[in-house]
């Protein structure tokens, strides 16, 4: 652009100091993207990507997993303790919490491993214990199967599912393996 004579530009910067400028301007476009991201969620359907149970009141208790319920305690068995379970098994979980048990939980599952990272059980309904001195059910593993296949997954458990969780953990969902066939 043409300038008359000895018009000085609005901001007369050195190059050094012009490379300072952009990489100020690329940190803060960088700053406002991930902010956006933050606040409007990964997936664009504006959840949060694999959002985990919050670490805010330190961590909550763990749910215990097994094959069978202590009929004297309503909790997983002692000697009944798996994480892993196949076609056939019966899937039993218990969690146990400070105090009396909710009238009610709910229970959110999510898919972490073996397939697409989602929630496949939201805890949109709320589910009545049997037991009423634990949280604790027993399902039997093919209905698992059934409904979210083979994969590993994630349990949370809830009194309010706006608030934070009484308690997670982890178990795993194997699908049936098949021998190969004996050749004659």
């Amino acid at each position: 652009m043409a300038r008359p004579p000895g018009a000085r530009p609005a901001f007369d910067l050195s190059p050094g100091q012009r490379r300072i400028a952009g990489w100020l301007a690329a940190a803060l476009l960088i700053a406002v993207v991930a902010l956006l991201f933050r606040l409007l969620g990964g997936n664009g359907d504006g959840t949060v990507v694999n959002p985990g149970p919050s670490s805010s009141a330190g961590p909550a208790p763990t749910i215990r997993f097994g094959t069978a319920l202590d009929p004297a305690t309503g909790a997983v068995a002692d000697g009944a303790e798996t994480e892993r379970f196949g076609a056939g098994d019966p899937f039993a979980y218990s969690l146990a919490v400070a105090g009396a048990a909710p009238r009610a939980v709910f229970v959110e599952v999510r898919r972490i491993g073996g397939g697409p990272i989602e929630t496949v059980q939201d805890p949109i309904d709320a589910q009545g214990l049997p037991d009423p001195r634990t949280i604790a059910f027993t399902v039997a593993a093919d209905a698992l199967l059934a409904a979210f296949g083979p994969g590993r997954y994630e349990m949370l458990i809830y009194e309010d599912p706006t608030a934070e969780p009484l308690g997670g953990g982890r178990f795993e969902l194997v699908g049936v393996t098949l021998s190969p066939a004996a050749s004659p």
